[in-house]
């Protein structure tokens, strides 16, 4: 043979071996990995759970949750609550708790409370209406028998439960310094260690005005849910139409030290309206809608003249606002039951833009790249340029919507709304 041949089959041989090399290792038998993107997560009265690509507003999961007949197809206001890439969604009028995967939209597990003293299963909760939060993997759910429970996200083992006055709760539960607070509709707030709960005998670490209702002419019913801004707690009343600010800390007891401590009120500020939304306060400022159809913006520090806080600036809508504000680069964004979206300057209150949808909104806004989002009982989120006001996108669920979204980012972000108590 040739050399020249030789040598011809000779690369031909190294040829076929480097191809063989290279096939064996771009061919594999193991699929490629699943890739997940973001989500807006919101519910509706459809009794539908769904996924919502945050940049182009298409569907990127739906999960269809039982329907309820003693709900009258009012089911899912609670907004859903993420945490570790998991969606726990209480069901209204029920004592289940969905357990939702955020990035498939999958049901992981079918939550029912139960007694961890007895063996028998036994529910413990009705008619959930209020948003849950979650740290250290336990999850704080108040429902409508006036009670606190906190429960691990493994197990799903009550760890411990508090029972406030029985009038019930509709206000979602906030953490601070390691301790939960929670307020009912009897007009009562409770602080209690997040950990242990209630001490060995029972009781919470302050409640507010105190263990018993005292004697006013009107009693104040927390539907808002309570914002902190140490050292203060804010909180909206119903039924006086009081935003109130009250102590992180009780101040000293004259009488002595008494169980369970009794806290104090800092302040009060009569609006002319139920205070339904829940507040911010952020910049020596506490901010809030009232249904007298105002946005409220007080100034925190006591006024010498009144010896309460003082009014910075006010905004006047044509509606009722159940929806609560929330606070993006010195901007305010809250909406109405006059079917808008306002933009406000946090220092003056002037409108900035306001966007129309076609229904009332109770659902709070969340501020997202650049974005705000909101849905209305027209049946659509909505996705609004931050800056402009104008709309991105829209996506129809075909039901009203109550609740308010929240966003997985995929990188352990979680952007949620000021959750309003009585809208969630």
């Amino acid at each position: 043979m040739s050399l020249r041949w030789r040598n011809i089959l000779l690369s031909l041989s190294a040829a076929s071996l480097v191809v063989t090399s290279c096939s064996k290792k771009i061919s594999s038998d193991n699929p490629l990995p699943t890739t997940y993107i973001p989500s807006v997560i919101i519910s509706s009265d459809n009794n539908v759970l769904y996924g919502i690509d945050p940049s182009s507003g298409k569907k990127n999961w739906e999960y269809a949750l039982p329907f309820h007949a003693a709900a009258s197809g009012i089911v899912f206001m609670p907004s859903p609550l993420l945490y570790h890439e998991m969606i726990y969604q209480p069901s209204a009028y029920s004592d289940t708790i969905y357990k939702i995967n955020s990035e498939t939209g999958t049901i992981v597990k079918k939550i029912v409370l139960l007694d961890p003293t007895i063996t028998t299963p036994t529910p413990l909760l009705f008619n959930v209406q209020s948003t849950p939060i979650a740290d250290a993997n336990l999850v704080y759910l108040t429902t409508m028998n006036g009670s606190i429970y906190a429960f691990d996200t493994g197990t799903y083992k009550v760890k411990w439960s508090y029972g406030g006055d029985a009038t019930g709760c509709v206000s979602s539960p906030v953490i601070y310094n390691g301790d939960v607070f929670f307020a009912t509709t009897g007009g009562h707030v409770y602080c209690l260690d997040k950990t242990a709960g209630p001490d060995a005998a029972g009781n919470p670490i302050w409640a507010y005005p105190g263990p018993d209702t005292p004697p006013l002419a009107v009693n104040p019913q927390f539907n808002s849910s309570p914002a902190i801004c140490p050292p203060y707690l804010y909180i909206g009343s119903a039924s006086d139409s009081n935003m109130y600010c009250i102590y992180l800390t009780p101040p000293a007891d004259p009488l002595g030290p008494s169980l369970p401590v009794t806290n104090a009120a800092r302040w009060t500020y009569k609006t002319f309206g139920a205070i339904n939304s829940s507040p911010t306060a952020s910049y020596g400022k506490c901010i809030f809608g009232s249904n007298d159809f105002n946005v409220y913006c007080l100034d925190t520090a006591l006024s010498p003249l009144t010896g309460t806080a003082g009014l910075i600036w006010k905004y006047p809508t044509t509606s009722q606002i159940n929806s609560s504000p929330i606070i993006s680069n010195q901007v305010v964004y809250i909406a109405s039951y006059d079917y808008n979206l306002y933009s406000l300057n946090i220092i003056d209150g002037t409108v900035k833009w306001k966007f129309a949808t076609t229904g009332l909104v109770k659902s709070s806004p969340v501020p997202y790249n650049g974005s705000i989002l909101v849905a209305s009982y027209d049946g659509y989120l909505y996705a609004v340029d931050s800056s402009q006001g104008t709309l991105q996108w829209k996506y129809n669920v075909s039901g009203n919507i109550q609740s308010s979204p929240v966003v997985d980012n995929l990188t352990g972000g979680n952007f949620v709304s000021q959750i309003s108590g009585f809208v969630n």
